[in-house]
């Protein structure tokens, strides 16, 4: 990705002041982009990476975010999660073709939505516990694998 062109970090994403909701704006044209939200970590990843290169490999990581500042929170980021190697989203979620629909399906996956019904680029309809055990089913012990839902039974069957 090179961030040195200006489409690839064309987006930004904030927190709405009425719901504190994440919002996605265009950096070169709506207001808030100094409210943007630590999501664009290869950008950061990016840079941190070319300034890296201008300084002695023998400064600690202690002096160089004293002299650079702005890098203390990407720096933390790259100590945390450098032996997790799927720890971060591995897409540019700042490019001006980001679709927040992508993220949000990716994100949803997570807490085991299916059935994602896209109503536009940025929202979808979905289906959460489709198969999920009910309470007396967790006594009985028959709750294994409901991860993986099979479809619904007709009565009429």
């Amino acid at each position: 990705i090179d961030f040195d062109d200006p489409e690839k970090q064309r987006r930004f994403w904030y927190y709405s002041e009425e719901k504190l909701e994440p919002r996605f704006g265009d950096r070169y044209v709506d207001p808030g982009a100094e409210q943007e939200m630590p999501l664009a970590v290869g950008r950061d990843v990016f840079m941190l990476s070319k300034i890296l290169k201008t300084i002695s490999a023998s400064t600690a990581v202690g002096a160089f975010v004293q002299t650079h500042p702005e890098f203390r929170n990407i720096v933390r980021r790259v100590q945390t999660v450098v032996h997790y190697p799927y720890a971060e989203i591995r897409d540019n979620l700042v490019d001006a073709e980001m679709r927040p629909i992508d993220l949000l399906r990716f994100k949803l996956a997570f807490f085991g939505a299916s059935k994602f019904d896209p109503k536009s680029e940025l929202w979808t309809r979905i289906t959460l516990f489709q198969g999920a055990p009910l309470p007396e089913q967790f006594a009985a012990n028959e709750s294994d694998e409901w991860a993986f839902p099979a479809s619904p039974r007709s009565e009429a069957a």
